[in-house]
């Protein structure tokens, strides 16, 4: 009984995290990435209205960029809903200026259907709200080995995103991510927001 009122929990809590971000917003405004806010950040945000510099730097890691020379991303802890954000910035930015950012929220077990279901069901509500953006098909991978330096990803980890491309051509990404045992993480889900130059950085590296 207790692990079926947990579940249903974890359920709730993923529908309200997107339902509380998105209510909120002013629907003349929505279609503008600037407006749009995780837990009252924003793209464009200074991570230092939000975070320390010493949480900044003493948990900047190597996802998007190993040498550091373009930009670093800090692994800090979430605020409220979330369990955790991911900050992205220019490396040589001394105001920290938030050019990505990726909420997660972490959940065990998280089966791969009830995952996709609920995946569907915010899209369908996000798209009818960001009526300007473009919404793009299903995309299901696997994270190889070299995905990241930090985590050990076995290849068998599987992510099933959809992405919407705002008019300024940043983007949003929603993702389930279903991790292998080996790779010792719990599964999650996430809401990754991306402005233009970072969309662009990122395609430069692939």
């Amino acid at each position: 009984m207790l692990k079926k009122l947990q579940r249903i929990f974890n359920i709730k809590k993923i529908f309200f995290l997107v339902f509380f971000i998105m209510s909120f917003q002013n629907l003349s405004l929505a279609d503008d990435m600037k407006n749009f806010q995780i837990e009252g950040i924003s793209i464009g945000d200074s991570a230092l209205d939000h975070f320390t510099e010493a949480q900044l730097e003493d948990n900047e890691q190597g996802w998007h960029n190993y040498n550091y020379n373009e930009y670093s991303t800090s692994f800090v802890p979430g605020k409220g809903i979330y369990d955790w954000f991911l900050v992205s910035y220019k490396s040589n930015d001394y105001s920290f200026k938030i050019e990505a950012l990726v909420a997660g929220l972490e959940k065990k077990n998280y089966n791969n259907k009830e995952c996709n279901n609920k995946l569907d069901a915010v899209a369908l509500n996000m798209s009818e709200l960001l009526k300007n953006t473009k919404q793009k098909n299903k995309k299901i991978y696997e994270l190889t080995a070299d995905a990241s330096r930090t985590y050990p990803y076995t290849g068998k980890s599987i992510v099933t995103s959809i992405s919407f491309d705002f008019p300024d051509d940043g983007k949003i990404i929603l993702s389930c991510y279903n991790m292998d045992k080996e790779a010792n993480q719990n599964d999650s889900f996430r809401i990754n927001v991306r402005s233009r130059l970072f969309v662009n950085y990122l395609k430069k590296k692939e």
